[in-house]
């Protein structure tokens, strides 16, 4: 009897080790499963902040690209816009300047001026040998009586008057055979002053250009 009672004894002595060593083993598993966990969770964590940061980083170039290249575009969108009103102006204004010389150069002021210069150059004695001036047909219809009864005589010394066809308005002179001439066309004049109002329009089309581009 008392055999057996200590036989139990070892045979519960042996289970409560096993139990507490199953115990033991699984709190020890638990341990480093937990740990385990935690550590990838940090790699992980880890991880995801890096990528993260490179996200961020490519934006940030992303964005200061994109802001350089529309900085860029605006400012040739800027010039492009300022040559085309500049363009548009000149246009205008040499437009504005051949239709006001058209109606100022009539008959009666290219009659004026070429008989000032015809004075001047008679004074002179003819120097120049001979000034020969080309008009238009229809200019050329209307003074050529005018002159020819003014100075019938002396325009037989040197002074004649020639049809140029590609002539529209006002005329061109040729003194010494040639050698010397100045150009009174219409376009000579209207290209002149165009050429000279270009500086002013400088200085007024960098003013304008942008109050046109926050209208559009």
């Amino acid at each position: 009897m008392r055999q057996n009672k200590a036989v139990m004894q070892t045979l519960q002595s042996l289970i409560e080790k096993l139990q507490r060593e199953a115990v033991e083993e699984g709190q020890r598993q638990a341990q480093a499963i937990t740990a385990e966990a935690q550590a990838k969770a940090i790699k992980t964590v880890k991880e995801a902040e890096a990528k993260a940061a490179r996200i961020l980083e490519q934006a940030e170039q992303d964005a200061k690209a994109f802001t350089e290249r529309s900085t860029r575009a605006l400012e040739q969108a800027g010039r492009d816009l300022l040559i085309s009103v500049s363009q548009g102006v000149e246009s205008i204004l040499a437009g504005l300047v051949r239709e006001s010389l058209q109606q100022a150069l009539t008959p009666e002021v290219l009659r004026e001026i070429l008989l000032k210069m015809t004075e001047a150059y008679l004074v002179r004695g003819g120097r120049e040998r001979r000034m020969t001036v080309w008009l238009s047909p229809e200019d050329h219809e209307q003074l050529v009586k005018y002159y020819a009864e003014l100075y019938r005589q002396r325009l037989a010394q040197g002074v004649e008057l020639r049809i140029d066809n590609e002539v529209v308005r006002g005329f061109r002179v040729a003194m010494d055979e040639g050698h010397i001439e100045h150009d009174f066309t219409l376009e000579a004049i209207a290209e002149a002053l165009t050429y000279y109002l270009q500086p002013h329009l400088a200085r007024i089309i960098p003013r304008t250009a942008p109050k046109l581009s926050q209208e559009g």
